[in-house]
């Protein structure tokens, strides 16, 4: 008896461990057609200096991220994922997101990702979107969404898509952030759009964009992952917009017993925006994705197969893909060295980067979540075993 019952209390674990995941996160579409002509900028900010974090932003960025790769098929080289983004990475990746339309001589499309905090300006008559080095009290800190909307609808790109998983409400009264809100303070004024360009909104008016917690996602972004993944990416955003703001508005009132409710905004030069589709051909094949708490998703192919008779396959551990002997890299490895976004783990004492002018030291124990170009650090959080995080802005 006492047997069957520790493995009855196993069986519970595990099937609570695996409910935990969201499957939008563990089963991703692989498109076979490839879209080289879309551009995509990825920006999640959680892990603020001066303000309360925004809940799973870098896993927002992280699974679209996949997505936009996988079951959209765009190319790795397409995509710039920037987590927790200083005001200067969000500056400079908006005007290099601006050269490339340029590049292609309106041929391209861009597609901008936003998951963090929002801000408005102390009289609500402007917005901005909050990096992780901005004050909320400080508007110049921030990046003016009037002018981000100005910049993207001048470009000369075939369509630009912004899905902004972010608001401009959730003060309390005292005038603290909410802790499970995405977004800060008073309602602000919208911003027109112009160009070629579409917004997509989690909230409205002086609405609050929620985390769905139990999906480890914004309430926004889960919705958009989930249509995504249920049409293999083949998706027209019209039937997308539909979808999530029912899903949205529905989820929030039942959970939150408050209103959110996702707005899109189009320029009058985009009246086709809800014929505009993600991919012309839905994905036929699935890869699992096994993503432990803090670590970057890890993908492994699998058989094509159904949604109905796709199944999740659990690892207990993951190999380092680069062993350095005082630390391991679980990453991409480009020419023997780490190179794009993962986790460094120190197995000693040693310093964080050659690069870093602070001369920064990790203990054993300690590990980086970031981005490394060529060896070398440029952005990340550094995670103490004391429980301490730390932003490194070392190669910007």
């Amino acid at each position: 008896m006492k047997q069957l019952l520790l493995c009855l209390f196993g069986v519970v674990v595990c099937l609570c461990h695996s409910a935990a995941q969201s499957t939008v996160d563990t089963k991703i579409g692989v498109n076979t057609v490839q879209d080289d002509k879309t551009f995509v900028l990825i920006i999640s900010n959680e892990n603020y200096k001066y303000e309360q974090p925004v809940p799973h932003a870098l896993n927002d960025g992280n699974i679209f991220r996949l997505y936009c790769e996988k079951t959209l098929g765009i190319p790795a080289d397409n995509i710039k994922y920037q987590p927790d983004a200083s005001l200067n990475d969000m500056q400079t990746q908006l005007w290099l997101l601006e050269k490339k339309m340029k590049a292609f001589e309106g041929e391209a499309r861009a597609l901008v990702y936003y998951s963090g905090h929002g801000m408005p300006s102390d009289d609500g008559k402007d917005a901005y979107l909050l990096p992780v080095d901005g004050n909320s009290a400080i508007p110049r800190s921030g990046v003016s969404v009037a002018d981000m909307y100005q910049q993207l609808g001048k470009m000369p790109s075939r369509q630009t898509l912004v899905l902004l998983d972010a608001c401009f409400s959730g003060a309390r009264r005292d005038g603290q952030m909410l802790a499970s809100s995405r977004g800060v303070a008073i309602k602000a004024r919208q911003e027109p759009v112009t160009g070629n360009m579409v917004v997509f909104s989690a909230a409205q008016g002086n609405e609050t964009a929620y985390p769905y917690t139990e999906k480890r996602h914004g309430l926004f972004t889960y919705y958009v992952l989930e249509q995504l993944q249920q049409k293999g990416g083949c998706i027209k955003l019209g039937e997308l917009c539909d979808y999530v703001t029912k899903q949205v508005s529905r989820t929030s009132i039942v959970k939150n017993e408050k209103s959110q409710t996702p707005s899109v905004m189009a320029s009058p030069s985009t009246p086709d925006w809800r014929e505009w589709k993600f991919a012309d051909k839905p994905a036929t094949q699935y890869e699992t994705v096994t993503q432990q708490r803090n670590e970057t998703p890890k993908l492994h192919a699998e058989a094509t197969h159904t949604v109905e008779t796709h199944s999740v396959v659990e690892r207990n551990s993951e190999k380092p893909a680069l062993n350095l002997g005082y630390a391991e890299w679980f990453g991409a490895v480009v020419n023997g060295k780490p190179d794009g976004v993962g986790k460094m783990v120190f197995k000693k004492r040693h310093l964080i980067d050659s690069n870093d002018a602070d001369k920064h030291e990790a203990s054993s124990g300690d590990w980086i979540e970031g981005s490394y170009s060529n060896g070398h650090l440029e952005h990340g959080t550094w995670h103490k075993v004391n429980g301490e995080a730390e932003l490194l802005l070392i190669g910007l």
